[in-house]
Order: C-alpha cells, then structure tokens, then sequence
C-alpha cells in the first residue's frame, strides 16, 4: 500500500505523490479503509487535466493525513467503486463522477450532487422509489418560505412514517472552487468568506492556512490567537441560533427568544473588534487586519460572562421540561456504527458517539498549545444534538475567556510570502458544524490548478436523510434544524 502521510497544513511538493495505475490505486484505497481512515476528499489535482487524482484520508489515531494517488488514461476514466462496501465514499464518487467524468463501476447508487437531474453524460435521473399500494411521496422545495435556501426533500412514506428521505441540493451551484482559481489574491478572501454566510471564520480561516502553507508565510502568535478567538465566537453564536432554532420548532417560546437574545451578545463583540458581526474583514493573509485594545477585550468580557450566567438558566429550563424532552429524545436518531458507515463529521458525530474534533486531532492555530475539552453523547438524537450545542458553548466561553485574558503582545499580521510552484497543501479546521477542508494545488507557473473545498455539510446532509427513517414526516422540521445543514456550503 502506497501512501504518502502528511500533516495538517503542511507544504509538499506534488512530485512526493506516486500515481498509481488504477487497479494499484483501487486496492490501496480499500486497503486504506480497512485500516479505519476515513476519506475527505476524491478529486482531480488539475482542473484542466483531470487524468491525475488524489484521495485523502484522516487517520485520527496517529493525527495523520494520508494521500493516494492514482492516473488515468484520457480514455478510459473507470475504477471499481467502493461505496458497496464502504458508505462514506458514496458522495465522493458522485462528486468525481459528476465534475471529472469518472465511472465508478457498480456503484449502488450514482445521484447528482450539484446538477439536480442529471448524472453522466447528462443521463436523466430518478429519484429512488419504493412501490406499495399504500406508499406516497411528499415532495417539499425547492423553494421554501421566508430566507429558507434552496433544496428539495422528497419522502416516501406510508400514512405519517417516513420510509426514505432522499434530499437534492445544487440549485445555488456559483462555481466557487473555478473563482478561486480565477480570482486575485483580495478577491479570494472576499470569496472565501461568502462560501457560506454562517461560517465566515470558519472556512476564511481554512483559505488563508492554505495560501500561507503554500507561502511560507509565518503568521503572528498573537494574530493566531485572535482567529481562534473569533472561530470560538462564531462557534458560540451559530449554537446558540441552533438551540433557538430548536426549541422554535417545538414551540417552546421563551427559550427560543432567550437564546437569540444572547446570540445578539456574541456577533457584537465579534464586531466589537472587526467591525462585522459576521467576522468579515478580520483575516488577512499573513495575520489579522484588527488588533484587540483594552475596550474591546472589556466589552467581550463583559458580554461572555452574561451569557455564562444567563445561559445556565435558559439550559435548565429547556432540558428539564418534560414537554420539551419529549419532543427531543428519541427523535431523529443514527446511531455511531451508521454514522461512522457514512461518514458523519462534526457535532452530528460528536453526538452520535464518535470521536470527531479536528481542534484535538489535528491541531491547528492556537489549539496547538491550549488544551479543550470535546464531549460525546452515544443517542445520535435530536436531543445528544442540542444537548451537544449547549456543552461546547460552555466550553467555548471558557477557551475564549482563557485566551483574551491571557493573550500574548506582539504583530498581528507579517508579509505574505511567494507561492511555491507545483505544491499542495491540505488545510483542514473545525467550524461549528464540523471539518472545513480546503485543499490546493499549484503548477509550475506558482498558479492554482486545482482548488477543492469541503464543507461538513457535504458529509451530514445524508445523515438527516437517515435520522428521518422510521419518524413521523412532521418531526422533519425539528430534525432539520437540529442538524442545522448549509445549502451554500454544499452547493459551492
């Protein structure tokens, strides 16, 4: 078995990878697998000639990340799929399939990720079907009330039982991945924080790890903290919008305001510093734009510690209501071994059992030298996914409280460096919803020739689709928002 072990956001040159011919190349992959790795991306490492892949794993134990490649002749773009027997290639081999025009052969069910209707060579799609005399389908979306994104959700059923949700996204397909490819180095931040709206740290601190791996650019210890700062804030935010969400759904009145009151508290001080309260403008490459000042640390201070006191209160009354657990437990379950099958990632599988944290892991940034807690709850239900929200909100008030309180002088940003030629790198972070992957490629111009972005609602969306088998069709609301998914970070 023929890999290259890597870590994160480290530079290599392209060259360190061995292409291997593709039936290597498919046992290597399954080889792989067996070993408990799980894949994060399958994808062409040349956008303009993809005969060239790369499939990347993580391997959690030793904090690796491994790298197989494999060649293609131009006529002949077909490999043996592995999605029969291991699920969470599944989505991947559609992906390459439907961007690329590889063939995984006796795949169990080649769908379209971003095109809606069509899968290769433009052959028309059908929903999967179950047939029954007394079996409906219930079509929902695409288009949704008020600031709802796109997507349809089609439901088999019999009476209210949801037999099998299929779901169908792309309708916002912007070619992100192309622009970056297009794109000025200014333009490319702008971009990255537009990937998706409530993941603006997340996935600008991802793009910029990356440029500056490919740099050389060695970023301020004191820049590297006020981004972790602000991923932690965002990461209290966005939970708190998802509790809100939550407990909306259920018509549990009280809390729901409560929690979008405190949600108010954190995007301020997120603006206290940047002047956004979606962090947009606030990273650069080589550092930070804004510096923390004695007012603005008071005024987070400040605002943190009333939503530690508050929120303690709000938690109590949602989780120890008996009308609102019922709603919560049992509800939209997956359980760890179907997780781990498909490839759960993020709080989904934090809650499902799993033992996924990028920030322990694969230490990135300030996480390196400051040690979190990471908490798991074994129902994989709707209440481990709201339960789960509140225990890393905690958690993240405490890092952050931590860190402001103690953070070190210095800049907050040096000069970006020249991007090495014929490299790649792999910059994987961990926004609230889960593992933000940005992978890229350069040629020997020093010019992006491939540039590929996982969001983990890529991995999560069909989890929803599992946690709705067997549920009443009325529950998909709750289920919905207790996953709380991005159609842009999907569609891209």
């Amino acid at each position: 078995m023929k890999y290259l072990e890597i870590q994160n956001n480290q530079l290599h040159n392209i060259d360190e990878i061995t292409f291997l011919v593709p039936d290597e190349f498919q046992e290597s992959v399954r080889n792989l697998m067996i070993t408990g790795s799980r894949m994060i991306a399958l994808t062409a490492i040349d956008r303009a000639d993809p005969k060239k892949i790369m499939a990347a794993f993580l391997n959690s134990v030793d904090s690796t990340i491994q790298i197989i490649g494999g060649e293609f002749a131009n006529s002949n773009l077909e490999f043996e799929s592995w999605a029969n027997e291991f699920p969470q290639t599944n989505y991947f081999e559609c992906e390459l399939a439907e961007q690329f025009g590889f063939v995984p052969q006796n795949h169990p069910w080649l769908r379209p990720v971003r095109k809606q209707n069509y899968i290769l060579n433009n052959k028309p799609y059908e929903f999967y079907k179950i047939n029954g005399d007394e079996i409906h389908e219930v079509a929902v979306g695409p288009i949704h009330a008020g600031v709802i994104e796109p997507g349809h959700f089609r439901f088999q059923c019999h009476g209210e039982l949801v037999y099998n949700l299929e779901i169908n996204l792309g309708y916002q397909h912007r070619g992100v991945e192309k622009l970056f490819l297009q794109s000025s180095d200014s333009q490319r931040i702008t971009l990255a924080e537009s990937i998706t709206g409530d993941t603006t740290i997340g996935h600008t601190f991802a793009h910029c790890s990356a440029v500056e791996s490919l740099t050389k650019t060695q970023v301020p210890l004191r820049a590297e903290i006020i981004r972790t700062v602000s991923l932690e804030l965002e990461r209290i935010a966005m939970h708190l919008s998802g509790l809100g969400g939550i407990a909306n759904d259920i018509g549990f009145a009280l809390p729901s305001a409560s929690y979008g009151r405190l949600r108010t508290l954190v995007i301020n001080s997120l603006a206290a510093l940047c002047g956004s309260r979606f962090g947009r403008g606030l990273m650069i490459y080589g550092g930070v734009r804004y510096d923390f000042n004695q007012p603005i640390v008071e005024k987070i201070l400040q605002n943190l510690l009333i939503i530690q006191k508050d929120i303690k209160e709000i938690n109590e009354y949602l989780f120890s209501t008996v009308g609102a657990l019922a709603r919560l437990e049992e509800t939209g379950n997956v359980s760890s071994e179907l997780a781990k099958q498909v490839g759960i990632v993020g709080l989904a599988a934090r809650a499902a059992g799993l033992d996924e944290d990028i920030r322990i892991h694969f230490p990135f940034s300030a996480y390196k030298f400051h040690g979190i807690s990471t908490f798991h709850l074994s129902t994989g239900d709707v209440f481990a996914r709201a339960r789960l929200r509140a225990l890393e909100i905690d958690e993240s008030i405490r890092i952050v409280l931590d860190l402001v309180q103690n953070i070190s002088t210095g800049e907050i940003k040096n000069n970006q460096g020249k991007f090495s030629d014929n490299s790649f790198t792999i910059s994987i972070t961990e926004g609230w919803r889960g593992e933000i992957v940005h992978i890229c490629f350069t040629n020997k111009n020093q010019n992006f020739s491939q540039y590929k972005i996982k969001d983990p609602s890529f991995n999560n969306w069909y989890g929803l689709s599992l946690a709705l088998r067997n549920t009443a069709i009325s529950d998909f609301p709750l289920c919905n928002k207790s996953f709380d998914l991005s159609y842009a970070g999907h569609d891209l």
